[in-house]
Formats: structure tokens, C-alpha cells, sequence
């Protein structure tokens, strides 16, 4: 799923632009955390500046995981290690006396530890995804048909 914003070019620095951003639906911009709120329902945005200036209108797309890739990572998964640890924990004698816990407290600790190992999990697959999907600009409006073209567009 991607998504896809207009905003205006605010600064430059080195290789990295800031592109305020003025969503539409705001809620959903706020949702996706590629972002930093700016205030009076804006959104700073950084993307590869490439030949962009200051006062630039652009669109910007943003990828986001898909709802089924959200599901898993938040739900799915830290469930299934919820259950998988609670049935190891009650079953597995050695551990209970290395732990000197009784089969039902072992197997909440297990429980507990799997769920946090796997919610730590599904956070770095998180910071993994933004890592190699960065927002990117698609369209640069200048006002003069020359530049509006994206690098490597031909002139019509």
C-alpha cells in the first residue's frame, strides 16, 4: 500500500529535504509514523533531496506494510508465542526446577518472555520495513514545464 501526499519543499540540508506536509485526512497521516507532527495538523517529512529547493511543490509517496503484515507482526504473533511459551513453561520439568517455580508460575513467566520477544520482534521488523521503503518524491511543480520533469524524463 502506498500513500501518496502534495506538500511544499521547507528546507534543504545536504541530502535530506523537509517537506511540509498538509494531508487531507490527517488521522490517516498520523497513523503511518513517517512523519513528525508539526503542528496545526501538518507533518514534516524527510525525503532524498536530490535537486529539490525551498518552496518546491511536490507529491510524496509513502509506503506502508500491508494490513495483513500489520496483523500478523502485532496479533498473530505475539499470540501464538503467548500460547507456545505457557505450554512449554507447564511442560518442561527441567526448567521448572532450574526456574524453582511450580509448573502454572513457569508457565507464565514463559508465557510473558515469548510474548515480549516477539513484540520486540515484530518492532524491529517494523524499523526494518522503514528502512528500505523511504518516501520518495514522485513530482516537482516549479511553475516552468522544464523543471517539473523528474531526472531521466525526456522533454515532450
Amino acid at each position: 500500500m502506498i500513500l501518496s501526499e502534495r506538500g511544499t519543499v521547507e528546507s534543504v540540508d545536504g541530502d535530506q529535504a523537509r517537506v511540509r506536509l498538509a494531508p487531507d485526512r490527517p488521522e490517516v497521516c498520523a497513523g503511518c509514523r513517517a512523519c513528525e507532527p508539526a503542528g496545526q495538523g501538518g507533518f514534516l517529512l524527510q525525503v532524498e533531496a536530490g535537486d529539490l529547493r525551498p518552496g518546491d511543490r511536490v507529491t510524496v509517496e509513502v509506503p506502508m506494510p500491508g494490513p495483513w503484515r500489520a496483523i500478523g507482526f502485532v496479533l498473530a504473533l505475539p499470540l501464538v508465542a503467548l500460547v507456545g511459551g505457557a505450554a512449554v513453561g507447564a511442560e518442561w520439568q527441567a526448567l521448572q526446577q532450574w526456574l524453582g517455580l511450580g509448573a502454572d508460575a513457569t508457565a507464565l513467566l514463559a508465557a510473558l518472555v515469548l510474548a515480549a520477544l516477539a513484540l520486540a520482534a515484530a518492532a524491529l521488523g517494523e524499523r526494518r520495513f522503514r528502512r528500505r521503503h523511504r518516501p520518495r518524491v514522485t513530482h516537482v511543480d516549479r511553475g516552468d514545464p522544464a523543471a517539473r520533469r523528474l531526472p531521466g524524463e525526456r522533454p515532450v
